[in-house]
């Protein structure tokens, strides 16, 4: 069995900005900070044997914030990377035609392979262990509904993570 918290990035000037981050590093806000600093005190008596993350940079901003000085294996992965929204990317929520996506985004079908891929790797590499996984609002929520059997297009039936939110899942 493989135990996993789950978690979200802090809150970054992109969020309260409203714009497509997708791939973007992003940037954490001074809350976002404190949220990923919080979120390390909720962590802190839980015995993790290692960390998964997203490379992108608001992740790994929340991780280092999160986890200080705990000597912990911690290993980034583009699987954990939020959507990618292409051509959309940097642009404001309320900018576009959310109805039709860019050809160039990735849809909510490839977002919901990479996560079964993500899921896939974690299974093969991390057995018996607790680990904590920090990526994004979209593919966490696909991460949980795969896990779950939830199909993808049921995926609004899994709530969206608030930044820093943790949840526990486990895998057999």
């Amino acid at each position: 069995m493989i135990t996993i918290y789950l978690a979200r990035h802090g809150q970054t000037e992109e969020n309260i900005s409203r714009i497509f981050q997708g791939h973007l590093p992003g940037h954490l806000t001074e809350e976002g900070k404190q949220q990923a600093v919080e979120l390390g005190k909720r962590l802190q008596d839980i015995p993790l044997d290692a960390i998964l993350s997203s490379d992108l940079q608001r992740v790994i901003d929340t991780v280092r914030l999160a986890v200080g000085d705990r000597n912990l294996p911690w290993q980034t992965t583009p699987l954990l990377r939020e959507i990618d929204w292409g051509s959309w990317t940097g642009l404001p929520l309320d900018s576009v035609d959310r109805t039709h996506l860019p050809a160039d985004a990735e849809t909510r079908e490839m977002l919901y392979e990479r996560a079964g891929k993500c899921l896939e790797y974690i299974r093969q590499h991390y057995e018996g262990k607790c680990i904590l996984v920090v990526a994004h609002g979209l593919i966490n929520r696909s991460l949980r509904a795969y896990l779950a059997g939830i199909p993808v297009d049921q995926l609004t039936t899994v709530p969206h993570m608030d930044n820093c939110e943790v949840v526990r899942l486990t895998m057999e």
